[in-house]
């Protein structure tokens, strides 16, 4: 049992080093979102939400669980290369399956107003771009003095409700840009990317569980 699970999130918040980490998996996270958010042309506002929330809804209780069972192996491992190859490569192929089924879905929903495949191939540029991001953040990870299975977690349960929540948002913003103007989609998904960055951080504690302690569970060096 932790003792104290609120002194452990306050503790993830206080490091510079991890705070700066949150920040930035917190704007990658409002990119992806914003990229998905883009229209596929001239699709109306509910398609946009509706492809958004049902890649919500996929991705990350896929995400979560893989990151937390590569992320152990980094720590763990003696030669991190391979490790860290597998944690970035898993991570980029969940969010670009995730685009690639944003796209069928808009395609889908629309055939008349789908973008070119073009579009489709700017975004998975853009994804590719983070990953050696996501290899800095790996070797960050194994500097931290205490085990990852330790460590609260995210709840996929909470973190798609934030989310929806702001799709829900975005939708009302959109409905109500569209008859203003024509790039009603690139606002919302750069207010996305915005809402993501600044507010993400500030909840990312009210999303947090802390892990049940298994009989594997490692000792903290601390102790």
């Amino acid at each position: 049992m932790n003792p104290a699970p609120h002194a452990s999130r306050a503790a993830v918040l206080r490091s510079p080093g991890e705070a700066r980490k949150l920040r930035i998996r917190y704007a990658v996270a409002g990119v992806v979102m914003a990229l998905t958010w883009m229209g596929e042309g001239a699709e109306p506002a509910w398609a946009h939400a509706l492809r958004t929330a049902v890649i919500l809804l996929i991705v990350p209780p896929l995400l979560l669980r893989s990151h937390r069972r590569l992320t152990r192996q980094v720590y763990e491992a003696t030669d991190p290369r391979w490790a860290i190859a597998r944690l970035v490569t898993v991570r980029t192929a969940i969010v670009a399956g995730a685009l690639v089924a944003a796209y069928v879905i808009g395609c889908l929903l629309d055939p008349h107003s789908a973008q070119p495949a073009a579009s489709l191939g700017v975004r998975l540029l853009v994804v590719l771009l983070t990953v050696p991001l996501q290899i800095r953040l790996a070797h960050r990870t194994r500097t931290s003095q205490a085990h990852p299975s330790t460590a609260p977690v995210l709840s996929a349960p909470r973190l798609i409700a934030a989310k929806l929540t702001l799709i829900v948002a975005a939708l009302l913003a959109q409905v109500l840009l569209d008859g203003v103007t024509h790039h009603a989609d690139a606002i919302v998904a750069v207010a996305i990317a915005v809402a993501a960055v600044v507010l993400g951080p500030r909840i990312h504690a009210r999303l947090l569980v802390t892990p049940p302690v298994t009989r594997n569970a490692p000792v903290d060096a601390t102790v």
